[in-house]
């Protein structure tokens, strides 16, 4: 299976939890848009945060041992972590522009 259809799978179809990341997003990205930010610092801000979230999510669960109890694999889970940090940082995308 190539990068793109396993992305499509486990990391959009498959991931429960991406409409949460998306919504934050949206969100922050409203939100630094009300205190001035420029699109880019705006961008940076929210690629950051999404990704210490998931580095959060990766140490709160149990680190690699406990990400392959959630996923199943660490394929998995990258794939479930990439769509959450494309996605949230997508929607904010598209709210300031």
């Amino acid at each position: 299976m190539s990068f793109l259809l396993k992305f499509l799978e486990y990391g959009l179809n498959g991931n429960v939890w991406v409409w949460f990341h998306m919504l934050f997003g949206g969100i922050g990205a409203k939100i630094a848009d009300a205190l001035g930010y420029s699109c880019i610092k705006t961008m940076i801000i929210i690629s950051v945060l999404a990704i210490g979230w998931e580095v959060v999510e990766l140490l709160w669960d149990g680190g690699i041992e406990g990400m392959i109890k959630i996923y199943g694999s660490l394929e998995r889970w990258f794939y479930d972590c990439l769509g959450d940090i494309i996605m949230a940082v997508v929607i904010a995308w598209l709210v300031i522009y």
